[in-house]
């Protein structure tokens, strides 16, 4: 099979604030939680057939033949989760993309064609590189279980793929809180010539000693909330 080797930069973060999601039998109004979450600015690499080609009769044959129609692009971003100071611990978090081509018909309206993580059990490192096949599917390490091992507590689960509103949900199990890094990778398929948007939402619940658990969500500042794909090709490799 052959594979692109594509160089993946490690963007800065930037602190985001959470706000409490107002629900019918919400307890006393909540503060805003500071310093638990920070989101990377998007890298984003266009997937052109020279440069993705690398001199492979079958990358180049596949995206010369998409050109006139289709074009892909590499959108990656990354969520950082810290642990508590106050010992209020993040119960499960959620982090969503909606794509859209503004003023285009619904046949041309972008979709995720391929996403990762799908499954993992445990936080990685950050990767400085990404694989893709020659069909342009994210190449990553499936989760297998052997017999025997028992149970495994899956902490972060992406779904959406070939859709327009990919997500990744993230959740605190026995054995592992949910803190760290997690980097979110896709290929964008969209038409070709149109405007691509990423708009980003995060969520997260935090238990609190007091009150139970308590949604939030992200307040995102316009710059990392809506990504326009055409313009960020400067922020990748």
């Amino acid at each position: 099979m052959t594979l692109l080797e594509l160089p993946l930069p490690v963007p800065p973060l930037h602190e985001i604030d959470l706000v409490a999601v107002d629900r019918l039998q919400s307890p006393a109004p909540q503060p805003r939680i500071e310093g638990r979450v920070s989101l990377s600015t998007a890298v984003v690499h266009p997937l052109t057939p020279e440069e993705a080609a690398g001199g492979e009769a079958e990358w180049l044959g596949f995206l010369t033949a998409e050109a006139p129609h289709s074009a892909y692009f590499l959108l990656s971003l990354t969520c950082a989760f810290r642990p508590p100071g106050n010992g209020d611990p993040f119960a499960d978090a959620a982090v969503g993309v909606l794509l859209e081509s503004p003023d285009e018909p619904a046949d041309r309206q972008p979709i995720a064609w391929s996403i990762s993580p799908k499954k993992r059990s445990h936080p990685v490192e950050r990767s400085g590189s990404i694989a893709l096949s020659a069909s342009l599917a994210i190449v990553e390490t499936t989760l297998e279980l052997t017999p025997g091992q028992g149970r495994e507590d899956i902490s972060v689960i992406g779904m959406g793929e070939r859709d327009s509103d990919p997500e990744w949900r993230l959740q605190a199990t026995g054995r592992r809180p949910l803190i760290g890094d997690e980097t979110f990778t896709m290929i964008v398929k969209a038409a070709a010539g149109a405007p691509v948007q990423a708009h980003v939402t995060v969520a997260a619940t935090i238990r609190h000693r007091r009150f139970g658990l308590i949604p939030y969500r992200a307040d995102l500042p316009t710059a990392l909330r809506t990504i326009n794909l055409q313009r960020c090709l400067g922020s990748g490799p």
